[in-house]
């Protein structure tokens, strides 16, 4: 379906069905610059979720020509409504979701006009109950265009925002080194040495890429997440049908980049990412709680870094959501990100974004008035802890008798 929508010669043309994104092959190919929005991810992605009910894909036009796509997908999905990592509320519902990295193309003020504009009608016709696009940077057209035509009772209006970070990778190991303080490597150092004693043996490191080794690496990887504190809250890393199919397809193609510490020939931390366009985008990472103290993660960081160096001609590394400490210590530069979600104009939509609304300003008072008084990291740390022992009680042993390094 093509919709005219603006004088200036704007339209969009609609893709919808199981083959939508293959009449757009070509296109979506040239623009594509993140792993997550990847066609051939997006395709697999669509295959293994059942929640999905159908691919769409909107190309934008100006005088006849594509100059923009927006890869998404017609789901039924629970709307999240939280506050911190407590879940208040959560409704089924058919949303259209704009993936992390869809928006493609030359996304200009009007481009994003015309897309917002064409999205109301959209949902009243396709019955759709709420728009979701992921993660958009607040200086985003789309997101701007969003704020300027979508009632404020229509659409977030209380966004969460979130800092992304990136760090430059230089052309040697060396140089990365004499980006990092010169206490801190002296001190990861010393605690991989104590790491070592404790273990007695040495601390090796190995490396998942090909297509044979991604089940492995899925396995191990599982063995540590299991007992993290964000197993217990339902995220993070997980061993099922997609993962195995999502690290299939990515070390066919080249970008898998799985990393698992060893001692005893068993594995205590791990770092998963995708090695695409010249960029390395982070994506789980986990380590054994017993081991804390020793910084595993963070050993593991920088043997990672080392041996992307080594591979030469990556630009950067994307560290993906969240404002951890280690993406401060090692990043180079931010942009803040916020998720958006517009609702259909219905009695039901309005109160589920009333409450999300209720929930978030909820949320913002709260962890404010603890800022002040210092309270806020104490506070986040227990709800970690309370997750990390929700999954201690099942905690399995780690166990890698086979691995040969």
């Amino acid at each position: 379906m093509t919709l005219q929508l603006h004088d200036d010669g704007c339209r969009v043309d609609e893709h919808i069905g199981p083959d939508a994104f293959e009449s757009v092959r070509s296109l979506w190919e040239q623009w594509q610059t993140h792993p997550n929005a990847d066609i051939d991810f997006f395709a697999a992605i669509v295959k293994s979720r059942p929640s999905v009910v159908n691919p769409l894909v909107l190309v934008l036009f100006k005088k006849d020509s594509p100059v923009a796509l927006a890869a998404c997908r017609l789901e039924k999905v629970a709307l999240p409504i939280s506050f911190g990592y407590l879940k208040v509320s959560r409704s089924e519902i058919l949303q259209l979701t704009v993936v992390y990295g869809g928006l493609m193309g030359a996304w200009d003020e009007s481009v994003a006009v015309a897309f917002i504009s064409h999205l109301r009608p959209l949902m009243r016709r396709m019955h759709i109950d709420a728009v979701y696009l992921a993660a958009m940077r607040l200086d985003n057209p789309v997101n701007m265009a969003a704020h300027r035509l979508v009632p404020f009772f229509l659409r977030d209006s209380l966004q969460k925002k979130n800092v992304h970070w990136w760090a430059d990778l230089p052309d040697t190991f060396d140089s990365f080194l004499k980006k990092i303080n010169a206490k801190h490597r002296s001190q990861l150092r010393s605690k991989e040495r104590k790491l070592a004693h404790h273990c007695d043996a040495e601390i090796q490191m190995k490396i998942f890429q090909k297509p044979e080794e991604a089940s492995r690496f899925c396995t191990t990887a599982e063995q540590i997440a299991q007992a993290t504190y964000l197993r217990g809250m339902g995220e993070g890393f997980y061993d099922n049908e997609e993962m195995q199919s999502r690290l299939d397809l990515g070390a066919r193609k080249g970008w898998m980049r799985g990393y698992v510490l060893y001692a005893n020939e068993k594995p205590f931390a791990f770092w998963l990412g995708s090695l695409y366009n010249n960029v390395f985008y982070l994506d789980y990472t986990g380590f054994d709680s017993d081991l804390k103290d020793f910084a595993p993660g963070q050993i593991l960081f920088i043997k990672m870094v080392e041996s992307l160096c080594d591979e030469g001609g990556i630009r950067g590394i994307d560290f993906g959501f969240g404002d951890a400490e280690y993406k401060q210590r090692y990043g180079d530069r931010n942009w803040e990100e916020s998720d958006l979600f517009l609702f259909k104009n219905t009695p039901g939509m309005l109160l589920a974004n009333l409450t999300r609304k209720s929930a978030t300003l909820v949320r913002v008072v709260t962890e404010k008035a603890l800022q002040r008084v210092g309270l806020i990291s104490r506070i986040k740390k227990r709800w970690r802890l309370s997750a990390q022992k929700s999954v201690g009680k099942n905690k399995k042993p780690i166990e890698d008798k086979t691995h040969v390094l």
